[in-house]
């Protein structure tokens, strides 16, 4: 289905629904996605940010191949 097929479904659906707190719901989900918004990074989210940066300073890195790989094997042993 492409990107606008699905639009104009969702659309159609849409138009029927009558559930306010649906229609809240739908549009706080669709806020999220408004590109125009500066997202702005909490306290710990600058932390993880200055501790990936320090890290690839360091050489500390995998690519994404070995991630993959490692995730594989960590989901086996679950």
């Amino acid at each position: 289905m492409s990107t606008l097929e699905l639009k104009l479904e969702i659309f159609d659906k849409l138009k029927s629904v009558e559930d306010a707190s649906l229609l809240k719901k739908i549009m706080a989900l669709l806020k999220t996605v408004d590109k125009n918004e500066i997202y702005h990074l909490n306290e710990y989210e600058l932390d993880m940010v200055k501790e990936s940066e320090e890290d690839i300073k360091a050489g500390r890195v995998i690519s994404q191949e070995q991630l993959d790989k490692e995730d594989l094997e960590w989901l086996s042993q679950q």
